[in-house]
């Protein structure tokens, strides 16, 4: 995953409006947030992605995020894009 600058990098409500307008699928279409220790995903499921290098890159390059699975069901895509998060932001519990 792509490592940007970490004082750039953008709230991830951002990030998913960012996506959704790169994307640009508003019909029958949802996304979820995952979070795990120190990596961040936004799910996009759509059913009107056409595999674009040019809108990968911008969403790359807008928010740091990056298209790490694709799959494809019944008409169906789903886009895994994730990134690490800011050091900040981890959590970590004394034992």
């Amino acid at each position: 995953m792509s490592t940007i600058k970490r004082s750039m990098q953008l709230p991830i409500d951002e990030c998913e409006e960012w996506i959704w307008d790169v994307l640009d699928s508003t019909k029958d279409c949802g996304f979820e947030y995952i979070k795990d220790g120190n990596t961040e995903f936004l799910i996009f499921n759509t059913n009107e992605f056409f595999a674009d290098a040019k809108a990968l890159e911008k969403i790359r390059k807008t928010t740091g995020m990056d298209l790490v699975q694709m799959s494809t069901h019944n008409g169906y895509t789903q886009l895994w894009l994730g990134r690490y998060t800011l050091e900040k932001d981890i959590k970590f519990r004394r034992v």
